[in-house]
């Protein structure tokens, strides 16, 4: 790399955006001014609720009450034995549901007695605020005069008040600090605002670096200029990133001086303030810095490769929108109870951020935890910044037509006969047949699990054939509709028997890594299962998903991938989505390094045959353990656990490599035809 050129690129990149007076208010102006203003709007509004809820008074019938009743709690509200200072005024009322729904009285009250016990009932509505605040208010005062009469009674009776009516009493001792409580309010708070902070801090940056030079014309003058592909995108995503960093410092600074300000004011208002000590926060605050840093580094990388796609400042807005709600959405994770940082949590990008800050602000230091956090977000940013290098790498991506110009969104009629899918079709049909699998799939699961399963598949299988109908595709040559050569159909059995072996070994793996989810996935098998002879779940769990799945992602969206990238990426990347597919994590992985078997069957032979063949063994296999697994001793007996991963070992190097060589060398073997024409 020609670290002269990216300085000067850098320089370069650095100077342009700042020339943007959106990347300055949003980067100093909004942090700066929105804190402090959204913090005093907030106690202000917080003070005039209070204040209303004190001054105003509220207005209450009685209906079918006696006078003794009805004087014994209004004395007791009116008075000041209760300690409570609630404004409740007795207000008369012929019809008091129709004066309640009119809003001329927040309740009403009627009574019921049982020998000397007299029920007060209070009638209010819930939807509306003031009558739902005054209910509240009776329940307190009625529970307060019910101990109020029951003391006095005891003592009429010469009893002991506190041995006969509070025999057993609770009390709480809070063993946390002060800095820890205050750590526990903040944990939800801060992290939110810092990821959101990251993510339009490197946003505008990242569209004008990308988008904006496209539509300014000045993207094909500066790949014209002698500079490496390297040198231009690390400039440019250095630039973003800097921008992104300066503005985590600045948020830090901000949201640090009205945490100032409010200390201050509690301290002057509290006796017990002065024993709090701020600088318990440094450790932590550090740490979340130097992994915010991470985090903002990925998030620059991946902002950056979603607005590559654009070609206008408006589009590149566009795109951002569903990356702006994953993040936001997210980082709501900081905000539940019960969800703690750990090994499994501490890889989920964004919410490992969330979740380790507010683990650091009540001081719980582990360091394997915050190098997981660490190191996760460095290798994301890292893949980010190789697939961003990949982007630029491809003229049809960078100057192609852009998600505007998909022939779905045409009339049919526009569209030229055997235009081919592209990679943007591909990922709208499959993000319809995935909202479609879940929303059609969940309610007709309700109903019969099996429909649960089929009609989503017919659904994944039905959409990609739809849309390349209308597009006017060639089926055959988008879904590769011919017949195999026997070799190529022996190569597959060979290869989906080795690739198997190995997709089965690291599934085991995760079982054993993530218990429960692998036990509720076995249970929800069995749950569908149940009853259903062997044949019929056959045909449920290896033949349907063997044609609708392989006509999705090997066909549709892997012909649309390898039409405008090079092989190993599109094979790579519909792997990925075709694991993203099956909604469990522990599944992604081992789903996806079969995909990336099944896309090398089918380019290879040419023949969606082959892969369908192999994804049916594949599943087949499963249904079949599930069934008859327990009459195979080998399966049962723990002292065969290590032969049996000997065998699988034996069956992934041998038997991958004769299906790679059976299904033969494509590429050498299109360039001999070329040679001897």
């Amino acid at each position: 790399m020609n670290y002269k050129q990216l300085k000067t690129l850098y320089k370069k990149e650095i100077m342009d955006v700042l020339r943007d007076k959106k990347t300055i208010l949003i980067m100093v102006v909004l942090p700066v001014i929105l804190y402090p203003l959204l913090f005093l709007v907030v106690m202000q509004v917080i003070s005039l609720i209070t204040q209303s809820q004190q001054e105003r008074t509220y207005y209450v019938a009685y209906q079918d009450v006696s006078d003794e009743n009805r004087s014994t709690l209004n004395d007791w509200i009116n008075g000041d034995d209760d300690k409570l200072e609630y404004k409740i005024e007795e207000v008369q009322s012929a019809d008091p549901d129709k004066d309640m729904e009119d809003e001329n009285i927040d309740a009403y009250i009627t009574t019921s007695v049982d020998g000397d016990q007299v029920t007060y009932e209070i009638h209010y509505l819930s939807a509306e605020n003031n009558s739902s605040t005054l209910q509240g208010m009776l329940k307190e005062e009625i529970e307060s005069l019910s101990k109020h009469i029951a003391e006095k009674n005891a003592e009429a009776s010469g009893l002991d008040v506190q041995a006969v009516l509070y025999p057993v009493v609770a009390k709480t001792t809070d063993q946390s600090s002060d800095e820890s409580a205050v750590g526990r309010v903040l944990g939800g708070i801060i992290p939110f605002l810092m990821i959101t902070a990251i993510l339009l801090g490197s946003m505008y940056p990242a569209i004008d670096t990308t988008a904006g030079e496209k539509e300014r014309g000045t993207l094909e003058t500066l790949l014209t200029l002698p500079v490496g592909n390297m040198e231009l995108i690390m400039g440019k995503f250095l630039s973003v990133a800097t921008i992104s960093v300066v503005s985590v410092f600045i948020n830090t600074l901000s949201i640090g001086a009205v945490a100032a300000y409010m200390f201050v004011t509690i301290q002057s208002l509290s006796d017990g303030a002065g024993d709090f000590d701020v600088s318990t926060f440094i450790p932590a605050i550090l740490i979340s810095i130097v992994c915010v840093i991470a985090f903002a580094l990925f998030m620059s990388a991946v902002v950056m490769c979603v607005c590559a796609f654009a070609k206008s400042f408006k589009e590149a807005n566009n795109y951002v929108t569903p990356v702006t709600l994953v993040v936001v959405l997210t980082g709501y994770i900081g905000f539940i109870p019960n969800i703690e940082l750990t090994s499994k949590t501490a890889l989920i990008p964004v919410a490992n951020i969330c979740l380790l800050m507010k683990t650091l602000l009540v001081f719980k230091y582990d360091f394997q935890l915050i190098m997981i956090v660490l190191f996760s977000n460095i290798i994301y940013a890292f893949v980010a910044v190789w697939l961003l290098s990949r982007i630029y790498n491809s003229e049809s991506i960078l100057f192609g037509e852009s998600l505007s110009g998909i022939k779905l969104f045409e009339r049919r009629k526009n569209i030229k006969k055997g235009s081919m899918p592209s990679i943007q079709e591909g990922l709208l049909i499959l993000v319809v047949a995935l909202l479609l699998m879940v929303y059609i799939g969940g309610i007709m699961s309700l109903n019969n699990p099996l429909f649960g399963v089929v009609i989503p598949q017919i659904l994944i299988g039905g959409l990609p054939i739809l849309a390349a109908v209308y597009i006017k595709a060639d089926l055959k040559k988008v879904f590769n509709m011919k017949l195999p050569k026997l070799k190529h159909l022996i190569g597959s059995v060979f290869l989906v028997v080795g690739s198997s072996s190995a997709v089965l070994m690291i599934s085991n793996i995760l079982a054993y890594l993530f218990t429960n989810q692998s036990s509720e996935l076995n249970e929800e098998y069995e749950y569908m299962l149940d009853g259903l002879p062997f044949v019929g779940a056959l045909a449920l769990i290896a033949l349907t998903p063997a044609i609708c799945e392989e006509l999705m992602f090997r066909g549709y969206l892997f012909t649309a991938f390898k039409g405008k990238m090079k092989l190993p990426a599109a094979m790579i990347i519909v792997s990925i989505l075709f694991g993203i597919s099956h909604l469990s994590l522990i599944k992604l992985l081992p789903t996806a390094l079969l995909g990336i078997a099944l896309a090398y069957a089918i380019h290879q032979s040419e023949s969606i045959v082959c892969s369908g063949l192999m994804h049916f063994l594949n599943n087949g296999f499963s249904v079949f353990i599930m069934y008859y697994g327990e009459k195979i001793p080998m399966l049962n007996n723990e002292d065969m656990t290590k032969p049996l991963i000997g065998v699988m070992i034996a069956l992934m190097v041998v038997f991958i490599p004769i299906g790679i060589i059976m299904l033969g060398d494509k590429e050498k073997a299109d360039a001999n035809v070329e040679m001897n024409v």
